[in-house]
């Protein structure tokens, strides 16, 4: 505020402003790459590690609504994906459920991040404690411009399906146990359709 900065904080801010220029040109490629006619490049993801770097950018926003994260993450939750879609998939579930327990009256608001293999892949599932989806918006959660918030364009479920899906997985939703609502998207160990970096 005084105008001084310490070199150590200028640093900090420096590195920060750098990172966030790194991210958003990293998210301008992940979205024209989405959108066209190529194969997905891929390569062996750790999603633990995915998730971690997700979180310390949404962290702030969570920490700032007074959510709190329960992560369940088996390890080597390694499938073949692109880093930088998949992270999108991810920040845009967990915004999603930031949203709603922000608009929720719950006491203990929770987002809960949960990652298991299965035979055929590996499972992701973001979960929160809000108030859920109402039944008879749920057929068409991940349509094209049918988002029922007030802000966006409806763009983030169906671009969640849109990079899930041509990576060779599945997205679905499902009411969370105990009340909210949990997006589960699954990934083969291998994606098709893709070329390797």
């Amino acid at each position: 505020a005084d105008g001084n900065l310490s070199p150590v904080i200028e640093k900090e801010i420096l590195d920060t402003l750098l990172m966030d220029n790194q991210r958003a040109a990293n998210i301008i490629r992940s979205l024209r790459s989405i959108f066209s006619d190529e194969g997905v490049n891929v390569s062996r993801v750790d999603f633990a590690d995915l998730v971690t770097r997700v979180l310390d950018i949404a962290k702030p926003e969570i920490a700032s609504k007074n959510i709190q994260i329960a992560l369940r993450l088996e390890p080597n939750l390694l499938a073949s994906v692109n880093s930088g879609e998949v992270q999108q998939v991810l920040l845009n579930l967990i915004n999603n459920a930031v949203q709603a327990l922000t608009a929720s009256q719950v006491i203990n608001k929770t987002l809960t991040i949960e990652g298991c293999t299965t035979s055929g892949g590996i499972q992701i599932s973001v979960a929160d404690n809000g108030n859920g989806i109402p039944r008879d918006a749920q057929s068409r959660l991940f349509e094209l411009l049918s988002g029922s918030k007030t802000s966006g364009m409806g763009l983030g479920l169906w671009l969640c399906k849109h990079i899930v899906t041509r990576h060779g997985g599945s997205i679905r939703y499902e009411d969370n146990p105990g009340g909210g609502a949990r997006f589960v998207f699954e990934f083969p160990h291998d994606s098709i359709h893709s070329k390797r970096v």
